[in-house]
């Protein structure tokens, strides 16, 4: 758990920086190109949820502080025992869920750089939605796999009934 925290705190003060660095250098010329054609950092108040969807302030802080709770809860819950893949998804989620959430309660909307909108047609986004998209994948991925081995282990079984 010790390094679940860890995690947690460098990648909050990774996004933080770069956002802080961004108002500063970003903010006032708007888009500055990477790779031509591929990548852009562009300054954006996000003031919706994911991608800019909704436009209530307190009822995502509100969404934001309820979703980051539960996984608290969750981890700090004995009763399940977690894949270190799993602590890591969940580590992945809350890290961009609390600096997402730092954002909304200190400035008033999130801000997004990373721009790949000339090669895909995508929202502006920023490492904490990196956070969180990757932690659901592996949290997908490692639900799925564990899913088809108990199906496998419960067909071993049936399997194993119909031959005694």
């Amino acid at each position: 758990m010790k390094k679940n925290i860890i995690l947690i705190i460098i990648l909050v003060l990774i996004d933080q920086i770069i956002k802080i660095l961004a108002i500063k250098f970003l903010e006032p010329v708007g888009s500055v190109s990477l790779i031509n054609g591929v990548l852009s950092l562009t300054y954006l108040e996000n003031k919706g949820a994911a991608f800019g969807l909704w436009n209530s302030r307190w009822l995502l802080v509100g969404v934001n502080i309820a979703i980051i709770f539960v996984l608290i809860k969750l981890l700090r819950n004995k009763t399940y025992e977690f894949t270190k893949q799993m602590r890591t998804a969940y580590s992945l989620i809350l890290a961009g869920g609390i600096t997402n959430l730092i954002d909304r309660l200190f400035r008033g909307f999130v801000i997004d750089y990373i721009d790949v909108n000339e090669l895909f047609y995508y929202p502006v986004f920023n490492i904490a939605d990196i956070c969180i998209i990757i932690g659901i994948l592996i949290l997908v991925i490692t639900i799925v796999i564990k899913t088809l081995q108990k199906q496998e282990q419960n067909y071993e079984t049936i399997q194993n009934r119909k031959h005694k």
